[in-house]
């Protein structure tokens, strides 16, 4: 009995014990059920499934909440992973109560505001990832005091912003640090490089400046493997001391301003498994000593300023027997390539584009078998191309603007696989092979500016992937194969301008194509317009311009929805220019209006200047202009001040006219004024009569204004003096009269060729002088003015200077009573007109 009450006094101790460790693991359990709901309470938007919504609540017991694990020992949180729920709102302050808490992910949702100042008394996390969300503000320094035993901090792709906190020093666990996609400013504190536990820095898409630390690594005890500092605006030079970061395998220095040369010791970093430095200012050659990369799986030193010849280089690599990416374009490395290239046989893209590298191309090329993407556009080569090549596995060939010579292998139709072909822009003669038509897989076929001849090979129909087809500016003849109005449901880009192509237009372009440019300026092209183009819904460009094609205005082009660019110029077409009837509103997106050089007739169309909306109070849409030609730049050639230019690129606000070189005749309609964003106006060599309408003065958009060899009467609106982009006017050979308007703003830069031919004008810069003090009376307006829609006292004023007070308003008053009687009008200005000349 005395040993048993021992027994029973430990017995009650134990329950008492676990009776209050049970209270106190209830007690802490409840706060951590507290902080979680907290957190639920800030949270503005749920997932669609309101997961939180369902699960976060008093009839669930909190270790089995959604992204809620507890510690088997004491049951509390120990990790909260919320990741990617399409959550919204911010981070309540009572999660720094959570004190059991070694991991936190909130990443991929919506939360914002402020990142919480309480996480630095959570002395157990390991794991903070708060990437990709909306945080903004600094990064709280109070975080690292107390966060010793963290290992990952993933702040990336959010908006903070400030410096990085000098306090992140005190983190003697940290392993990764990711905080891209920011924005901080500020230099990169050198303790970084330095820190004997830290294997990942990730400070991409930043706005950090000034140059990398001098000593960076230099203690050797780092086992920093992954160093991104891309897309900052980091100078400098790329420090030797980087070499002693031993254990670097990727290295990622792109976007930058870094200068001067690679250093020599790069060498010595043997585990670099990527090395990209791309789009900075290095200079200087590129250090052999990265021949002993053995590991190198990546090299992209593209967009720089490096120089030297290309052979030692390409020599030096031999033996990089991983190397997979080989990016060395927009450099000034020049010279052959050697034939060591054929050894680095695990080679799957390689750009050497737009350098200055010559001679012919090796042969050990096509012992690259593993060779998929191939860019050597914009260099020096010469000779022909090697059979070889197109015995390869190659996806992406890019030979464009070199000088090869030779035929177009007949062997090209065994890439079945081919994607992309580019060889224009070099010397390249002959037909082109038949067998192009064998490969299946092409969707861009670039042949232009070559001296390719023979007929277009009705096999090309077999090319149901092509996207871009261009063979412009060779000597290709024969009539266009009738298949290629139909052959491909995603043809977009059509290019065969400037050739001997002769025959019909293709009649049957398929119903829903997706064609968007269609050139075939520059041929001997016959027939009339097929109205199967009506099919073209999503043109944009149509350019048929110097041919033979005998047609009327083709008016049922305007119900074609996005048509920016007509040009008809150089043929043979006549009669009137009519509007449809049926039409609406007739070429809603037009820019580019030319009709140049034709033979049409009659008066031009009011209608259309009246509903030219994209000429008028253009604006940028962010939309238009991102689907107007963003990836092609094809220019297109128009007569601009007198003269022939290539315009490289078509903007939304760039608009034109251009009717010359007909026989329009008529009056200019006075609506052509509403075009105030209209850039290019030309109507000469046409046989205009009456006045230059006052309201081209309302055109503010104007820099070109050609008027020339017309039957012009009257005298220059001073309105014209108000067009400030004025930087062309030819009003030449007309029956203009009268005195020049006062130099001023643009007029004060016009020659006496503006207005050679008109012998009734005088003043400035003419050499004959107006009578008196050049004063003149205001220009009467047009009869299809305003002014004349309606009774108004300008008129009287105007009669009363002309012959006197009492007459003019006795004319006002017959005008008012009589609502402007022309007859009256015109005998009194008849009138005042023979005694002005008299």
């Amino acid at each position: 009995m005395e040993n048993f009450c021992p027994i029973l006094f430990l017995l009650h101790c134990y329950l008492l014990s676990y009776s209050f460790a049970m209270e106190t693991a209830s007690t802490n359990m409840a706060t951590d059920e507290l902080s979680l709901f907290a957190l639920k309470s800030h949270i503005t938007f749920d997932s669609p499934r309101n997961t939180l919504a369902k699960n976060w609540t008093t009839k669930t017991p909190v270790c089995n909440w959604a992204g809620v694990t507890c510690g088997t020992r004491h049951r509390r949180v120990v990790a909260l992973d919320i990741s990617e729920m399409g959550l919204a709102g911010s981070i309540a302050p009572e999660i720094g109560n959570l004190s059991f808490l070694a991991s936190l992910n909130m990443a991929g949702n919506s939360f914002g505001g402020d990142l919480p100042e309480e996480l630095g008394g959570l002395r157990r996390l390991k794991v903070v990832d708060f990437s990709s969300n909306n945080f903004s503000g600094e990064i709280p320094k109070s975080w690292f005091g107390n966060m010793t035993r963290l290992e990952e901090l993933n702040l990336q792709n959010n908006s903070l912003s400030g410096r990085i906190p000098q306090e992140i020093s005190h983190l003697h666990s940290l392993k990764t640090l990711n905080m891209g996609s920011n924005n901080l400013d500020g230099t990169i504190p050198p303790f970084l490089f330095n820190m004997s536990t830290l294997e990942v820095i990730y400070l991409t898409d930043n706005g950090l400046s000034g140059s990398l630390p001098v000593d960076m690594c230099s203690h050797k005890i780092s086992v920093l493997a992954d160093l991104d500092l891309t897309n900052n605006m980091l100078s400098g030079q790329i420090p030797s001391s980087l070499s002693q970061c031993s254990q670097l395998q990727n290295l990622r220095l792109q976007f930058n301003s870094f200068k001067g040369s690679l250093p020599r010791e790069i060498g010595n970093m043997t585990q670099l498994i990527e090395l990209h430095a791309q789009n900075n200012s290095l200079e200087g050659s590129i250090p052999l000593e990265i021949g002993k990369l053995y590991n190198l799986f990546s090299l992209d030193l593209s967009w720089n300023h490096l120089s030297g010849p290309i052979t030692p280089v390409i020599t030096a690599m031999r033996n990089l027997s991983s190397l997979f990416h080989l990016y060395l374009f927009d450099n000034h490395l020049y010279g052959p390539i050697p034939s060591e290239i054929g050894e680095l046989t695990s080679l799957m893209f390689l750009n050497l584009r737009k350098n200055q590298l010559t001679g012919q191309l090796p042969e050990t090329l096509s012992n690259l078998s593993s060779l998929e993407f191939l860019y050597l556009s914009k260099n020096q080569f010469s000779g022909t191309i090697p059979l070889g090549l197109f015995q390869t596995s190659i996806n992406d060939l890019d030979l464009a603007n070199n000088t090869f010579e030779g035929s177009i292998p007949s062997n090209i139709g065994i890439l079945g696989s081919m994607n992309y072909l580019n060889l224009a822009n070099n010397n390249l003669s002959g037909p082109i092979p038949s067998t192009i038509g064998n490969m299946s897989s092409l969707s861009l076929l670039h042949l232009f500016s070559n001296n390719l001849t023979g007929e277009i090979p009705p096999s090309l129909c077999n090319l149901s992937s092509l996207y871009y087809l261009h063979m412009s500016k060779n000597r290709l003849e024969g009539v266009i194969p009738e298949c290629l109005g139909n052959f491909s449901s995603i043809l977009a880009v059509l290019n065969l301008k400037e050739n001997l192509l002769h025959g019909v237009l293709p009649t049957n372009f398929a119903e829903d194509n997706s064609l968007l440019y269609l050139n075939l300026n520059g041929n001997k092209l016959v027939g009339k317009l097929p109205k199967s183009l009506l099919n073209c819904g999503k043109l944009q460009f149509l350019d048929l311009g110097n041919n033979e094609i005998q047609d009327t205005f083709p008016y049922w082009v305007g119900s074609l929805p996005e048509l920016r660019v007509l040009v008809l110029s150089g043929n043979r077409f006549h009669g009137k220019v009519s509007p449809s009837s049926s039409t609406k509103l007739p070429f809603p997106k037009l820019q580019i209006f030319d009709l140049s050089a034709n033979m049409f007739t009659g008066p031009l169309p009011d209608e259309y200047f009246k509903n030219f909306v994209a000429m008028a109070n253009v604006k940028i849409n962010v939309t238009d202009k991102g689907r107007w030609f963003s990836t092609y730049r094809e220019p297109v050639s128009l007569i601009v001040k007198g003269s022939k230019n290539e315009v490289q690129r078509i903007l939304i606000t760039f608009t034109i006219i251009d009717l010359s070189r007909n026989k329009f005749n008529g009056r200019i309609p006075f609506s052509i004024g509403n075009l105030n964003s209209l850039v290019y106006l030309n109507l000469s060599s046409n046989n205009f009569t009456g006045g230059i309408p006052t309201s081209l003065g309302d055109s503010a958009a104007v820099e070109a204004l050609d008027l020339s060899f017309n039957q012009l009467v009257g005298e220059i609106p001073w309105q014209l003096t108000d067009l400030t982009f004025l930087a062309f006017l030819n009003l030449s050979y007309n029956h203009l009269v009268g005195p020049i308007p006062k130099p001023v703003g643009q007029f004060i830069t016009f020659e006496t060729s503006s207005y050679l031919g008109n012998p009734g004008l005088c003043g400035f810069p003419l050499t004959n002088k107006c009578g008196g003090d050049d004063k003149r009376s205001p220009l009467l307006p047009d009869e299809d003015d305003d002014i004349f829609h309606g009774f108004t006292w300008k008129l009287v004023v105007a009669i009363g200077y002309g012959c006197g007070f009492v007459l003019g308003v006795v004319l006002g008053c017959l005008m008012f009573i009589y609502r402007r009687p022309m007859w009256l009008l015109n005998l009194f200005f008849g009138v005042e007109n023979k005694i002005k000349h008299n």
